[in-house]
Parts: structure tokens; sequence; C-alpha cells
């Protein structure tokens, strides 16, 4: 059978659907490597799961200054030779770039040796290596129609969606409820704010769980960092109702038991929220590029999937009596959570593995 290399990574918007391809492609009997950044998040992840890791070392695009963008060519160029190399010893057949600054010299690399090459972009606004690597892609792999005409070059867009992991449709509510000490019969709100946790999203949580006349339950993931602050804002201890934790590595468990997930916009929580058909008000992360996680959230919305509420200025009494109302009205979170169901796409690992495969024809 072919080597295939998934490239690219940075954040789990990148890294996570890409081994879900990849998983695909090694149970049809192709050999997977993974090209990235060893410092980042695949530099971990990829080796956990079983692939064999190559590190690239690539500067981040520049945002001003002509000598910042002469020292960026050079060392685009540097990285791409050093991946032609590391491409040849490998024997590879193809590569698919994920997107992040990491996935361009390979994908290049790739182009210049006449191997296959395909990129998928997860949001709806593309990145810039995906937008450079899309001049010489043979396939593009889209998550949403909106993105078919931001993309440059004339290779086929194929419109897959992100890859999940099956593993989050696998939680029943009665386990997540004694997983998180809840009562049956209450409705549950979830807010998280990604496996780093979100400062603002926080703050909106506690302060939600804090209202005055709340009715429903609360599972409050506040990435790794923020949690011992969030016990401290609650007094050293979560109040009634209220569930706190640090980190979550059993996100089924979450999705099973919300009826409201209050969460950013990434594109593989979109994905995830999809898969498992749940209502959310999703909070747009400001720090991202090109706010992309805004257009993402608002193709969610526009099908009526989930509500949208923007970071930047907000008044935060206003943002918790908005989740107030929103958690307040059961029937229409259930109308929700169907639009998002809608919404799924739980073959994409396949179908994007099946646009891989046809490169190596």
């Amino acid at each position: 059978m072919s080597i295939i290399v998934l490239a690219g990574g940075g954040t789990g918007g990148h890294v996570y659907p890409a081994l879900a391809i990849g998983d695909v492609l090694k149970e049809r009997g192709h050999t997977v490597l993974y090209y990235g950044d060893p410092d980042r998040l695949e530099g971990r992840v990829a080796p956990e799961r079983g692939y064999d890791f190559r590190p690239v070392h690539a500067m981040q695009y520049p945002r001003g200054g002509l000598m910042g963008k002469v020292r960026f060519a050079l060392g685009l160029l540097r990285s791409t030779l050093a991946s032609r190399g590391q491409l040849k010893a490998d024997k590879v057949d193809a590569v698919l770039g994920v997107g992040g600054y990491i996935s361009a010299p390979p994908v290049l690399a790739a182009a210049s040796l006449g191997l296959g090459r395909a990129i998928h972009e997860a949001n709806v606004v593309p990145g810039m290596a995906n937008k450079l690597c899309a001049r010489v892609a043979q396939q593009i792999l889209l998550t949403w129609e909106a993105t078919r005409h931001r993309l440059p070059g004339s290779a086929p867009r194929h419109l897959v969606g992100v890859p999940v992991n099956p593993a989050v449709l696998q939680g029943t509510k009665e386990d997540a409820l004694a997983h998180y000490g809840l009562q049956a019969g209450r409705p549950v709100v979830v807010f998280v704010g990604g496996s780093l946790g979100a400062a603002r999203l926080n703050e909106l949580a506690v302060s939600t769980a804090k209202a005055v006349g709340r009715t429903f339950q609360v599972v409050h993931i506040t990435g790794p960092k923020y949690e011992a602050q969030v016990l401290e804002a609650h007094g050293g201890q979560a109040p009634e109702g209220v569930t706190v934790r640090g980190y979550e590595d059993k996100m089924a468990m979450a999705y099973a038991v919300a009826d409201l997930v209050v969460c950013r916009a990434g594109s593989s929580t979109l994905a995830e929220l999809t898969a498992v058909g749940r209502a959310s008000l999703l909070i747009p992360s400001p720090n991202v590029t090109e706010n992309h996680q805004e257009g993402n959230a608002r193709s969610l919305e526009a099908v009526g999937a989930a509500e949208v509420l923007v970071e930047q200025g907000w008044e935060l009494d206003g943002a918790v009596s908005r989740v107030l109302a929103l958690a307040a009205d059961l029937e229409h979170l259930r109308e929700m959570g169907q639009a998002a169901l809608g919404e799924a796409r739980l073959d994409a690992a396949r179908a994007a593995a099946d646009v891989v495969e046809s490169l190596l024809r």
C-alpha cells in the first residue's frame, strides 16, 4: 500500500480531524506519517496515537515589516527544501495538509516532487497556509460551502465536513449525570472554553452559576490553569447544582448531559455539536486569524442550530441574561439540537480518506 503524510497542526481544530482521517487511511492498509511542529499539540498527540512523527521547522507569517517578510520567505524556502528531503527519504506517495503554518512546507515540497497533495480547510474563512497551498493542491476538502470561492487555484472542491472522534457519540445521560454528580430531571448548561480554557467565558459561567433564580444545573469546564481561580470565585467550593472541572478528557459525558452548550466556535467543536445534536450559544474567540470563528458560528446560527454572542463590548449582566433566557426554553433548545443534527457529517473522515486515496491512482 501507499505512504501518506498528514501535515499541519498547532491547534486541536487541525490535529484531531487530521488524525481521524489518518485512522481511516491506516484501517485501509496505508502507512501514515505525521509531519508537524514537535513543540506544539501535534508533537505530543500524534505519537501518543501511534503515528510516526517527523519534525518540521517553519516560521509563522509576520504581520508587518519588509525584513520580516524577507526572513519568512527565506525560512519557507529552507523548510520546503528540508521537507522535500524528508519526503524522499520516507518514500511518500501523497501529502494531506490540514492547515496551520507548519503545513505549508510539506505540501509545497510534495508539489515540487510531483507527489499527490490535498488540503483540508476546517473553517469558513481559510487560513493563510491553506490559501498558499491551494495554489498547488490537486484536491481541496472543505467544511463549509461558503469557503468554496475563498481559496485560489483550480483544484476540485469536495464538501466533506470536519471529522470527529466517534468517542463523542458514546456518552449516555445516566452515566453523565453520575460522572458530574448531578440530579436527573433538571436542565444542564455546559460551559467549556476549549482545552486551554477562556477567561471571559469562565467569567460568564461563574456569574451565571451565581445568578438569582437559576433553575438549571451547570457543568463548568474551566481549562486547567483557571480551575483554582474559578473555585476561589465561588468561595472555595462550587455551589449546589454546579460542577467545576479543570479539564475533561471525556467530552462525550459533557455533551450527553447538556441541554445547552456555551462555548467557543472552533471548527472541531462545531463538528462535535452537530454530531451529537446539541443546542449551543457560541462565543467566538476574538483572538484568531481573520475572526474565522465568528464565520463558523454564523453558519450554524443561519440554520437555527445555534445563537451567537459576540464577546467584544458585551455587558456581563446582559450575557448572563442571554444564557438564562435560552436555558429556560427547553422546547427551543430541542429544536436547535435537531437543526444541529441536520448539519452533522458523520462520514467526514471516510469521505476525506476517499479523496486522499484518489491522489494515489
